[in-house]
């Protein structure tokens, strides 16, 4: 077997809605308008992905996402940064991860659906992946 991978990221996957401006959110229906709103690639993981990504090293993914447009989005935006991410399990039954940040100056609040971030479970990984790394042995796909 070839080494294909130098890195392969097993980790959670989620999506990132940045929402900025001066603002504190106040229940009772009340709107307030922010400055600016980006859906972007989330988790620490699939962040440390596409660094790694662009560093250029070959770098593989495992995680679970549910079959959404959130899900969607992050198997589309890791494969446009050169992952390979064939070891992303959908799961029908779940929804994809998310995180709102109301981000204003230096500070931040988060709010966390974990959806899918934890759900991934050992007998989904796929070894096979795992093998395919430069650092892999052969003692792993044995375990």
């Amino acid at each position: 077997m070839s080494d294909d991978f130098d890195v392969v990221v097993v980790g959670e996957v989620n999506v990132d809605l940045i929402l900025q401006g001066d603002v504190t959110p106040v229940f009772g229906q009340v709107e307030k308008l922010v400055d600016d709103a980006t859906l972007t690639i989330g988790s620490s993981s699939a962040i440390f992905a596409c660094g790694a990504a662009r560093l250029g090293l070959r770098v593989a993914f495992i995680g679970k996402v549910g079959d959404d447009t959130f899900g969607r989005f992050m198997v589309n935006a890791l494969a446009e940064r050169g992952i390979d991410v064939r070891g992303i399990v959908v799961d029908p039954a779940l929804k994809t991860g998310l995180t709102v940040i109301l981000s204003r100056g230096q500070d931040r609040a988060i709010l966390t659906h974990l959806g899918a971030i934890n759900a991934l479970r050992a007998a989904e990984i796929d070894l096979q992946i795992i093998a395919r790394t430069a650092s892999a042995s052969g003692e792993l796909l044995s375990a």
